[in-house]
């Protein structure tokens, strides 16, 4: 939206929080689309989409999000990990639960005394399809991208057939050539200087019996409506549902289908979900594995998202959350923050620098951080594909034969292949129960791996998720999932990227020994679990551990809500 529209929908009115006099204006962070700058990078035009309240969402004052400006003299605080300067997401902003919230339902029947803004009109929400909006968004914009293999795409899940298992070689993606239609990286890297955007997709992982809260439904609005009605369809939001009933065969029957949707999922939501279940991935994946219903969901978390690559090519990039993971801000800010600081990393000792958790008050700036890795790092470091027994890499050779040929130039500007929002490392030197979990690898535990301890918020690109599934269809290779996408992007000489998300601790401890417990060991420390870790993992604004969710972070977000700490309160029942 450009700046004069952005003026006249800004509220007259300021607000006192505490001590803090906040103005508030409204929250843009999308380009200056269709602005000559704009037409010079990117091929088509942008076209505004109609969302929930049937007008155009760029131009409604009802469809955005207000923030507060935080002023210079009372700046946020720092945080303890990542940052936000270094990474692009800046901290000059804040938002509260009204100006947050209050376009997809939020209060709707109140009126915002903080800014004295006046509720956005009342949705039917019942009455709202949000697949036929994203859809109806793409087709408006869709000169802007590259032209969908299948049109209309389909959103539901097939048992494979024997063309499947012939075919498998053409699903992979090589560097130096397309395979069949798959030809979105070789345009982004090689066209000319106007490009088609990419398109990613994001899939809120969940189950059947999950419970829709009234705050789980402003959460997945509005993602839909920041990532993809506002952006004009590059991103597209789905619901990846496991039905875990096995008496219910929703793949073999269209009305046992719309039954589970009608039982397990919202009605608005019902066309942006994408139901599966065990037997599905048994059928694919018959040589990857135990398929245990009680734990297929953990064990196998990555298959779901490689088969959708395959129902649904048109995506180059794949981002999977947890559906309980949040973020007050604001999706498209965070997201573009990440994707775009990820693409201007080389290569050269990335993994190395992926390692570590970046601390600004130790490291200092993040080329500071930078210079410290190279120091430290003994011999050259991770270069192109660490070769495997039985795995062809499909990535890129390097461009000369020893890293410190390169002056850190290989990669920048590349997308990477696998994204994660905390620090990855060589499991085999900690003590991770899972470590060792390696099956069907030729080379059995001399196999090169590398690892993060939980993968609630991922991204991951076609390439790598097309390596992944080959991988474990031909040979039925099988890594815990916290494993298998870093493990695969290291076998096939993939980028991978830890971004340095910013995150708070709650300790009262010395900075110097904080960073001993994270960094410590060859980076080893803190992922072994037990000693000092686990007095630390509970203070911290993010799920580090599956075995240490942490209370500080979630006691913020109740309190954010205003929830004041009463465990029952409506916004987090079922609705």
């Amino acid at each position: 939206m450009r700046r004069a529209q952005l003026e006249a929908l800004k509220p007259s009115t300021d607000f006192q929080t505490s001590s803090l006099h906040l103005p508030v204006e409204p929250f843009d962070p999308y380009p200056e689309y269709n602005s000559p700058r704009w037409k010079k990078k990117w091929k088509g035009t942008h076209v505004a989409c109609v969302g929930p309240r049937n007008v155009d969402v760029n131009n409604n004052a009802d469809d955005m999000i207000v923030a507060h400006p935080i002023p210079s003299s009372t700046p946020a605080p720092a945080p303890m990990f990542g940052s936000y300067r270094d990474t692009g997401l800046g901290a000059g902003h804040c938002f509260d639960r009204y100006s947050r919230n209050s376009p997809y339902g939020y209060e709707e029947d109140v009126v915002d005394n903080s800014t004295q803004r006046a509720a956005p009109s009342k949705v039917n929400w019942e009455k709202v399809d949000w697949g036929s909006l994203q859809e109806e968004c793409f087709i408006r914009n869709q000169n802007r991208y590259e032209q969908r293999p299948n049109n209309p795409p389909t959103s539901v899940f097939h048992y494979p057939k024997h063309q499947d298992m012939d075919e498998l070689n053409s699903t992979l993606i090589h560097q130096q050539k397309p395979s069949q239609g798959d030809t979105s990286y070789f345009n982004w890297q090689m066209g000319s200087s106007r490009q088609l955007r990419k398109r990613s997709a994001v899939l809120l992982r969940s189950y059947d019996t999950k419970e829709y809260t009234p705050d789980t439904l402003y959460h997945i609005r509005s993602l839909i409506t920041e990532l993809s009605l506002h952006s004009g369809g590059e991103y597209e939001v789905f619901l990846l549902i496991q039905v875990r009933d096995l008496e219910m065969p929703i793949l073999f029957d269209s009305l046992v289908y719309r039954e589970a949707l009608d039982r397990f999922v919202p009605r608005e939501f019902h066309n942006i979900t994408v139901l599966f279940n065990v037997p599905l991935l048994e059928a694919w994946y018959r040589k990857a594995g135990k398929h245990d219903p009680n734990n297929s969901q953990q064990v196998h978390m990555t298959q779901p998202l490689q088969l959708f690559s395959l129902m649904r090519p048109d995506f180059d990039l794949y981002w999977q959350f947890e559906l309980d993971v949040r973020y007050t801000g604001h999706h498209y800010h965070h997201l573009e923050a990440v994707r775009r600081w990820a693409e201007k990393q080389p290569r050269r000792l990335q993994w190395e620098r992926s390692s570590y958790f970046y601390m600004p008050f130790i490291h200092g700036t993040w080329a500071k951080f930078c210079e410290m890795v190279q120091k430290v790092t003994s011999g050259s470091g991770i270069w192109g594909a660490l070769p495997t027994t039985g795995i062809n890499a499909v990535g890129p050779e390097p461009p000369t034969q020893r890293p410190e040929d390169d002056d850190f130039e290989w990669g920048v500007g590349e997308q990477a292949d696998m994204i994660n929002v905390m620090p990855m490392v060589d499991p085999v030197k900690t003590h991770m129960m899972f470590r060792n979990w390696i099956e069907n690898y030729p080379d059995g535990l001399d196999t090169p791996r590398w690892s993060a301890p939980v993968t609630p918020m991922i991204a991951v690109s076609k390439r790598l998720l097309r390596a992944m599934h080959h991988s474990q269809v031909s040979l039925g290779t099988q890594m815990m999932p916290e494993m298998l996408p870093e493990s695969t992007a290291l076998q096939h000489g993939m980028k991978a990227v830890a971004f340095p998300e910013p995150v708070y601790l709650d300790v009262d401890k010395p900075i110097e020994e904080i960073e001993r417990i994270y960094n410590a060991q060859n980076n080893a420390s803190v992922w072994n679990g037990g000693g000092p870790y686990a007095s630390l993992a509970k203070d911290i604004t993010y799920w580090w551990s599956a075995n240490y969710k942490p209370e500080y972070s979630n006691v913020l977000y109740r309190r954010w809500l205003g929830l004041n700490e009463v465990r029952n309160h409506r916004l987090l029942q079922n609705s």
